[in-house]
C-alpha cells in the first residue's frame, strides 16, 4: 500500500513539472512583454514625433518609395524616390522636409510619375552648412541635385517657400523644367500681419499661433506632443532664423519677374490661407496669364495635406493634360 502510494506521488510530481515550467514560461513571456509596453509608452511619451515618423516611412516603403542620399558639391542630400515615368520633383517649404509630401507621394507614383522628393539644405536629413539659406542658395542646390541625378527635364511642384524656390528655378533654368505647380507660395511681396517671431515658436501659446496661421482647422495637440514638436522646431531654429532673415532683405524676391516664366504654371491655393493670403495667388496669376488658379474653400496654408484629396486629383490633371492646361480661375 506505501508502495502504491509512493509511485503516485512519483507520477503527480512528474505530471506537476511540465505544467510549472509552461507556467512558468508563460509568467516570463508576459513580463517581458509589459515590460516592452512600458518602454513603449514612455517612447511614445517622450518622443512622440519619433514615432509619428515610423509610421510615415513605413507608409512609404509600402508604396514603394525609398529613402536615399546623393553628393551635391560638398552637401550630402537626402530624398526620397520611387515609381517609373515622367520624373516630378517636390521641393517643400520653410522649417519643413520631405516627409511633407506623404499624402501626395503615393497617388503621384501610382499615375506614371518617377517621384523625387528633396529635404532643402539644413532641413530633415540633409547636409547643414554654414550659409545665408538663401532662395538662390536652394535653387542652386535643386540644380545641382538634378545633375547628380542625370535628371534632365522634369517637372517641379513647390510648397509655399518651396514654390519660391521652384519659381526662381523656373526662371533661371527654363530649358529643364516641363511644368510648375506652386502650392500657397511665398515670393512676392505682401501685408503680413505677423512678426517674423512666428516662425520660431517657443512656448505652448507660440506653437497655436502658427498653427492657427497654417490651418483654419487647427488640431488641438496633448501636452506631450506639444513639447516634442517645439523641441524639434527648437533644433531647427538655426536654419529658419537665417531662412527667414534673406528673405525680408527681399534679394531673391520675384515681383516684377514672374512674366518671364512661360512653361504651364497651376498656382494652387487655400482659400483661407492667414499665413500667405490668396491675393498673393492671384497677382501670380496675373502675372503669368498662360496660370491656372485653383482656389480651395475651408483649406488654409496647409492645403496640399489637409485637402490632399481635393487638391491631389486636379494636380494630376494638370500634369498630365495635352495640350497644357492654360488660363483660368476655378474655385473648389
Amino acid at each position: 500500500m506505501a508502495s502504491t502510494n509512493t509511485v503516485q506521488r512519483e507520477q503527480s510530481s512528474r505530471n506537476a513539472s511540465p505544467r510549472k515550467a509552461i507556467r512558468s514560461a508563460w509568467m516570463g513571456l508576459a513580463w517581458v512583454c509589459l515590460l516592452f509596453l512600458v518602454i513603449a509608452a514612455g517612447v511614445i511619451y517622450e518622443r512622440p514625433m519619433t514615432v509619428a515618423d515610423a509610421g510615415i516611412h513605413l507608409r512609404l516603403r509600402m508604396a514603394g518609395i525609398d529613402s536615399r542620399y546623393v553628393r551635391v558639391r560638398p552637401y550630402r542630400v537626402h530624398y526620397f524616390v520611387g515609381g517609373k515615368g515622367k520624373p516630378l520633383l517636390l521641393i517643400h517649404g520653410l522649417g519643413g522636409r520631405a516627409e511633407d509630401w506623404t499624402p501626395e507621394m503615393p497617388a503621384y507614383l501610382k499615375q506614371g510619375f518617377r517621384v523625387y522628393a528633396i529635404d532643402l539644405l539644413g532641413c530633415g536629413r540633409t547636409s547643414r552648412p554654414n550659409i545665408a539659406y538663401s532662395m538662390q542658395e536652394q535653387s542652386d542646390m535643386v540644380q545641382g541635385f538634378l545633375n547628380a541625378l542625370h535628371v534632365q527635364r522634369t517637372d517641379v511642384a513647390g510648397w509655399s517657400m518651396g514654390g519660391w524656390i521652384t519659381l526662381l528655378y523656373a526662371l533661371q533654368h527654363p530649358a529643364h523644367v516641363n511644368r510648375v505647380v506652386v502650392m500657397d507660395s511665398a515670393g512676392l511681396i505682401f501685408q503680413a500681419h505677423f512678426g517674423a517671431q512666428v516662425f520660431e515658436p517657443k512656448t505652448p501659446e507660440q506653437l497655436s499661433q502658427l498653427m492657427t496661421l497654417l490651418t483654419p482647422h487647427p488640431d488641438v495637440l496633448p501636452a506631450f506632443v506639444e513639447r516634442d514638436v517645439l523641441r524639434r522646431m527648437k533644433q531647427n531654429s538655426p536654419v529658419i532664423h537665417r531662412a527667414v532673415q534673406t528673405m525680408l532683405t527681399g534679394q531673391d524676391l520675384l515681383d516684377g519677374k514672374l512674366q518671364n516664366i512661360h512653361v504651364p504654371v497651376l498656382i494652387v491655393w487655400g482659400a483661407q490661407d492667414e499665413l500667405i493670403p490668396p491675393t498673393s495667388g492671384e497677382q501670380m496669376h496675373q502675372a503669368m496669364p498662360q496660370s491656372v488658379l485653383e482656389l480651395y474653400q475651408g483649406c488654409g496654408h496647409l492645403a496640399p495635406a489637409t485637402c490632399a484629396d481635393r487638391v491631389v486629383p486636379h494636380v494630376l490633371d494638370f500634369l498630365r493634360s495635352e495640350p497644357a492646361m492654360t488660363g483660368g480661375t476655378y474655385h473648389y
